[in-house]
């Protein structure tokens, strides 16, 4: 029974590590074919950002401090070994989106960005900062279930401003409709896939004790 737990454990992690290693590949991509006119004061893209390349900076540092805190928030073990560091990271992560998604939702709605897309950059920032919200409220009341839940959907939404760009590097031009498609897609996945996960999660506990004690066992609550 010890050596199937670790086995499932060790395939979780494996998936989960997995899975932050193709983020970690897409963040790379998008960084060389979105952010490079950082480095590149000749890039014609400098003129498109120019009048909030303040905000745009604050925006990306706060983007990138939430997106590496939460993929070390998602670590089991060190939810379990360093308490204390979890802690930190989750103060870290918060502070980090209260910064970054008010800024996103301004620089979504401006005339910067394209009108199609400018209704769904309210819900795609609005839910970022009100599911992180959520889930620090969650903690703060001791409600371990429900504050993973909405810590996983908050970090979808953090994800979302990274997969949004990833067409970029394969596709010269595309219209504003494909766009909007995306992007509601997006904010679609990252409500959805946490109840995916962890209803996943339980139905395989369940499954798997079953086939330890072969009898049925109630889902916890």
């Amino acid at each position: 029974m010890a050596s199937s737990a670790r086995s499932s454990s060790t395939a979780s992690d494996v998936l989960k590590w997995s899975f932050f290693a193709v983020m970690g590949l897409c963040l790379l991509t998008v960084v060389w074919f979105d952010e490079r006119f950082w480095i590149n004061p000749a890039d014609p893209h400098w003129k498109h950002v120019a009048p909030v390349k303040l905000l745009r900076m604050i925006h990306g540092l706060g983007g990138l401090t939430a997106l590496t805190a939460g993929a070390f928030q998602m670590s089991s073990r060190i939810r379990r070994q360093h308490i204390a560091f979890h802690r930190m990271l989750g103060q870290i992560y918060i502070s980090a989106v209260r910064i970054s998604a008010p800024i996103a939702t301004y620089m979504g709605t401006s005339t910067l960005e394209p009108v199609g897309i400018r209704f769904e950059q309210i819900f795609q920032g609005g839910l970022w900062l009100l599911s992180a919200l959520v889930a620090w409220a969650c903690i703060r009341s001791g409600q371990m279930a429900l504050h993973k839940a909405w810590m996983m959907r908050s970090y979808g939404f953090t994800l979302v401003f990274v997969l949004s760009r990833v067409p970029d590097a394969f596709l010269s031009n595309y219209s504003d409709q494909f766009l909007s498609d995306m992007l509601w897609s997006l904010v679609v996945v990252a409500i959805i896939a946490p109840e995916v996960i962890l209803t996943a999660q339980t139905l395989l506990r369940i499954r798997n004790a079953k086939a330890r004690h072969g009898k049925p066992v109630a889902a916890a609550t």
